[in-house]
């Protein structure tokens, strides 16, 4: 690890957020529990509005601090954390696909109510996945629905897709040094983003990493994009060597009922960017 990410992952210890957001574990009808965070806007600048947000694949809250900061002056938000995240209380008989996860979304928007003619859902990656097989199967919609970067499948070397079905969990632990290494070298962008991929890798839960991705290894999604009907905010990041932007336009091409917009730099959908873009479109939204 080079001098200046160590210096990056050192200030990367706590999300501010989390200093401030309300934590909950909902219990999904499965039995499995997952960690929300929420925060309310103050009364005096609230638009009315929930931002709901389900992030990448093993993401930190951390890595999505700046956008959580700044969208809380005005924001109700919930944050979720998914199955393969730290935090998660598995249930020990469970199938932990594309559908089941899509439907934890489902089950925690029925659980909060929240009004959908006020809520803005936003995935991330993973998380955008998750959020356009709910979208597909209608399990539920919102005033605006805005995939950032989506994946088509979990971004892993070669190697470890082979081996992951096949191995104990715990051989993770032992290949960490050279994911972070691949992680640094071939899909970051700046020393901030790579010190928060390291940052990933070395609170990943092995593993719940192993109990998810075994339905995920092999599989990508186009057909999960295919079936969105939903109007769709796709936001692009084209400098960004993790998501790359072709991929974001071939996903655009297949959901019908998207809008392209590129931010340029993983930098920008990840702080105040990101959040102006949002209340750029609900405020034309209510014109």
């Amino acid at each position: 690890m080079s001098a200046e990410v160590k210096n990056r992952y050192k200030s990367y210890i706590r999300a501010k957020y989390e200093d401030f957001a309300e934590t909950e574990f909902l219990t999904m009808s499965d039995s499995t529990q997952l960690r929300i965070l929420r925060t309310y806007a103050p009364e005096n600048t609230m638009n009315g509005y929930t931002l709901f947000m389900v992030a990448g694949w093993g993401s930190v809250v951390l890595g999505w601090d700046e956008v959580l900061i700044e969208a809380m002056k005005d924001f109700d938000i919930v944050y979720v954390e998914t199955r393969e995240k730290g935090s998660s209380k598995l249930a020990k008989k469970t199938k932990n696909n594309i559908d089941r996860l899509s439907t934890d979304i489902a089950e925690i928007l029925q659980i909060l109510d929240l009004d959908k003619d006020k809520l803005i859902i936003l995935g991330s990656s993973f998380g955008a996945g998750i959020l356009a097989d709910g979208f597909g199967k209608k399990k539920f919609t919102a005033a605006l629905n805005v995939l950032v970067a989506p994946a088509i499948q979990i971004d892993l070397p070669k190697m470890m897709r082979y081996f992951i079905p096949f191995v104990p969990h715990w051989v993770m632990n032992l290949v960490k040094p050279i994911v972070k290494r691949w992680l640094k070298r071939s899909k970051s962008e700046n020393p901030e983003q790579a010190a928060k991929y390291i940052r990933v890798m070395n609170e990943a839960d092995s593993r719940k990493w192993k109990k998810v991705s075994i339905y995920f290894i092999f599989w990508k999604w186009w057909s999960v994009y295919e079936k969105v009907e939903n109007d769709i905010l796709l936001v692009a990041a084209e400098k960004d060597k993790m998501h790359e932007a072709d991929l974001t336009k071939k996903i655009g091409e297949v959901m019908k009922n998207s809008v392209y917009i590129n931010l340029e730099t993983n930098k920008n959908t990840h702080t105040k960017p990101m959040v102006d873009l949002l209340r750029k479109k609900i405020k034309q939204e209510n014109r």
